[in-house]
């Protein structure tokens, strides 16, 4: 996408974190996949980071400095992204978890497929995708709506598996002394207005984390009428948010944050 990634030791695209946590730090942990990674915007431009930036110049009561871990990972779903938390991220004792929900999150996990050119070619995988914009345009394939919507049928064994991980989440976050905020990220093609798609799918997500007592925010809220959509794109054919985007998921973020510290 023409910006610079830098990945840390651990795969990360963040800079070098300590396993002890520091005295007097606040640190958040970003659960997510490519939009949380920051797929198409410098890392700079990234929620966690502008949202790191923000709260060490307005920082939450009874603290000297604010820490926050981008742990996003292109196409992860929610389990995975639990998994990277209960095997590994609980271990940087996280004071906050944020998982930014996307609505492909209960999506089957994809199997790898070897190919000598769509591994290494451009043309290739660029054609590769353009193909399939073609066939859901032309209804060979189930359009962008009609899919999303899909995943969330509850007969879905991987939409029972994505509940299941969230639970599993606000168990492990309670039993590692953590918060956790689900963060629900719309899909950025019609937000605003009155005229998003996937109210239903997000309310299912919200009374799962309801039941377990766990609090949710609404991304859309702050982004929606702010201009036309794609002004929140990173390219007119990539919806990922940009770093206008970014920066008022991460003003939601904060205010949520700081509303919320010292309350464990």
């Amino acid at each position: 996408m023409g910006v610079p990634v830098s990945i840390n030791s651990e795969g990360l695209q963040d800079r070098e974190f300590s396993v002890d946590k520091p005295a007097g730090v606040y640190r958040i942990m970003m659960l997510g996949d490519s939009t949380t990674f920051g797929w198409g915007v410098k890392q700079e431009d990234t929620a966690a980071k502008l949202l790191e930036r923000k709260l060490n110049a307005d920082l939450p009561a009874g603290y000297n400095r604010v820490e926050v871990m981008n742990t996003g990972v292109g196409n992860y779903d929610t389990v995975q992204e639990v998994t990277y938390y209960e095997t590994i991220g609980w271990k940087y004792h996280p004071d906050l978890v944020v998982l930014v929900f996307f609505i492909n999150d209960p999506e089957p996990v994809p199997i790898e497929k070897k190919g000598f050119l769509i591994d290494r070619s451009y043309l290739v995988a660029f054609a590769t995708n353009r193909i399939d914009g073609v066939l859901r345009h032309t209804g060979v394939r189930p359009d962008w709506k009609t899919y999303y919507a899909s995943l969330y049928d509850d007969d879905r064994p991987r939409f029972q598996a994505c509940k299941r991980a969230l639970i599993s989440l606000a168990n492990s976050t309670r039993s590692h002394d953590a918060k956790l905020l689900v963060a629900i990220l719309p899909e950025l093609h019609q937000i605003n207005g009155d005229s998003y798609p996937f109210k239903a799918a997000h309310q299912k997500i919200k009374d799962v984390m309801a039941a377990a007592n766990m609090p949710v925010v609404e991304l859309i809220d702050g982004l929606k009428d702010r201009g036309p959509e794609e002004t929140l794109w990173v390219t007119a054919l990539d919806d990922h948010p940009n770093a206008k985007a970014n920066n008022l998921i991460s003003d939601q973020l904060k205010q949520w944050i700081l509303e919320n510290t010292g309350n464990h």
